[in-house]
């Protein structure tokens, strides 16, 4: 069949699907989300659950199960050096070092409470500071700021449909200059905080949204619509194409430009590969 192409802003992409143009004879059912890591495509399913560990031109390299994990939810590249699940049942944050080793577990001793992490966490980043922040998430409407030692410093926000408040925030993403990116999603929107947590402004236009992802001075954002957006430092609209499942649940960018995207209904993951300018 010919190529589906998608725009983005001032690129074209290349719509490569699972199974059909790359990643063949892998299951990814279950999918929640996806990240680059160490350039390895690492894909995290809910089902085991476990990761599955790619090479950038869709090669199964290793699967790993993840111990004392209830259901996966967020995956994300914290450095070279770390990486993040978010377990949204079991109430904890796991962190893997290079080597897929757990080196440290944010929780609660599951023992989820309102107003205080966790209860239902969705998704995790870290700035250049090395503060993690976790958006928390389905029972809470916070995101959680943790130190470098991993201790709790302070939480932001609460139940609500104001500025600063959240409706399931599912997603948080540090952006070029030290802001905090948050996907409200029951609301709508993505709110941008202030490295200290002050709020700043507010992205509408979006329905639902699910996934952020850092590229260069941009944000990508997935909907519910489905769609893909892309947007500029100051939260301009400046591209946005179509996604190709129910829900662009998770996403990643790849060094050399591509773009993942974990589809839920039906699941799979999708590659978006930059044309040439």
């Amino acid at each position: 069949m010919p190529d589906q192409i998608v725009g983005l802003g001032a690129r074209f992409y290349r719509v490569m699907e699972s199974q059909r143009d790359w990643a063949q004879g892998i299951d990814f059912s279950g999918i929640s989300d996806v990240t680059v890591f160490n350039g390895a495509v690492v894909a995290l399913l809910r089902r085991s659950p476990e990761l599955l560990v790619l090479s950038p031109n869709g090669a199964l390299v290793r699967k790993i199960s993840l111990r004392d994990v209830v259901l996966g939810h967020g995956i994300r590249a914290l450095g070279a050096d770390l990486m993040a699940v978010t377990d949204v049942d079991g109430h904890q944050v796991l962190l893997l070092d290079a080597e897929f080793n757990e080196c440290h577990r944010l929780h609660c001793g599951n023992r989820p409470a309102l107003g205080r992490p966790f209860n239902h966490p969705t998704d995790c980043a870290r700035d250049e500071h090395g503060r993690i922040f976790v958006t928390d998430g389905y029972g809470n409407s916070q995101l959680h700021v943790f130190n470098p030692d991993f201790t709790h410093s302070h939480s932001i926000g609460g139940a609500g449909a104001g500025e600063g408040q959240f409706t399931t925030p599912h997603a948080v993403a540090v952006l070029h200059d030290g802001r905090i990116a948050v996907a409200d999603r029951e609301n709508n929107r993505v709110q941008i905080f202030g490295a200290n947590g002050d709020y700043l402004s507010s992205i509408t236009g979006l329905h639902k949204p699910m996934a952020l992802e850092v590229m260069g001075d941009k944000l990508l954002v997935t909907d519910q619509t489905p769609r893909l957006s892309i947007y500029d430092r100051d939260g301009v609209l400046i591209g946005r194409c179509r996604t190709f499942a129910t829900y662009g649940h998770g996403g990643a960018v790849a060094e050399d430009g591509s773009i993942f995207i974990a589809n839920m209904g039906p699941d799979g993951l999708t590659k978006l590969e930059p044309l040439p300018l």
